[in-house]
């Protein structure tokens, strides 16, 4: 009997095939790299661009607009107000109102609104003309400038719900109508985040830190992270590379 010369691997065969694994390797790696690092640019200046649309369509149509950012996700989207006047609230509110709140807040209103109609009387009818008349009081009177604004989705052609992710979260985020920085560690899932865009030609200044994630909707510190500032005359946003400290209340540039 003849026994098998080719029974195994000779070491030079081995070489070779780690010497081709590790040469596929250094090839493809830095492919993937600068594929995720276009992708990510790409996203960001997306999301300038976004500024500037919001900011035109707001003074073109002479209306009050807003993103809002989911900040778990990085879902963004551009929503329209009914009316010219909008309280944003108070600049020591440490978060902005989840879809949940507003809804919680709209029928509190609706609760109090048929309140004050009940104090303001009962109605009386005009035996004359037939006509029923409602009772009525200064507080009846003012309850559709009392009220909140509603906002509605801009759905159009040009806008659809964009996104930072599937990679990407806003780590944290502060604008001008806020008195602190919003953190997404803090709030949690549900948080949202809000620029608002005003028809006289302003989009208040606020700076959005987005970080990649590590699964899970959790930034991860290890990567790099980037700033967003918007410049409320010019209606721009300009993208920078880190975490950047900024005071949306200090107009001045940062270094």
């Amino acid at each position: 009997m003849r026994k098998n010369s080719q029974s195994g691997f000779s070491l030079i065969e081995v070489i070779i095939v780690v010497s081709l694994i590790a040469f596929i390797y250094t090839v493809a790696l830095p492919q993937f790299g600068m594929r995720s690092q276009t992708e990510t640019a790409n996203k960001l200046n997306q999301l300038a661009s976004d500024v500037r649309s919001a900011y035109d369509l707001a003074v073109l149509s002479k209306k009050n607009y807003r993103l809002v950012f989911i900040m778990a996700t990085g879902e963004y989207w551009l929503e329209e107000a009914d009316r010219l006047d909008v309280f944003l609230g108070n600049d020591r509110v440490g978060h902005d109102p989840t879809e949940d709140e507003e809804k919680d807040a709209a029928n509190l209103f609706a609760d109090k609104e048929k309140e004050y109609e009940d104090l303001a009387g009962t109605v009386v009818v005009d035996q004359e003309k037939d006509k029923e008349i409602k009772p009525t009081s200064p507080v009846v009177n003012a309850k559709d400038r009392l009220r909140a604004a509603k906002w509605s989705k801009v759905e159009t052609l040009e806008w659809s719900v964009r996104t930072l992710g599937p990679n990407m979260l806003i780590k944290d985020m502060q604008s001008e109508h806020h008195g602190q920085k919003q953190d997404y560690a803090e709030l949690g899932e549900k948080a949202r985040a809000m620029v608002y865009f005003f028809p006289h030609g302003y989009v208040e200044r606020a700076v959005i830190h987005i970080s990649y994630t590590k699964g899970g909707n959790v930034p991860d510190d290890t990567q790099p992270s980037y700033t967003i500032l918007t410049q409320p005359y010019q209606g721009t946003a300009d993208v920078l590379d880190g975490y950047e400290e900024i005071d949306v209340h200090d107009d001045r540039e940062p270094n």
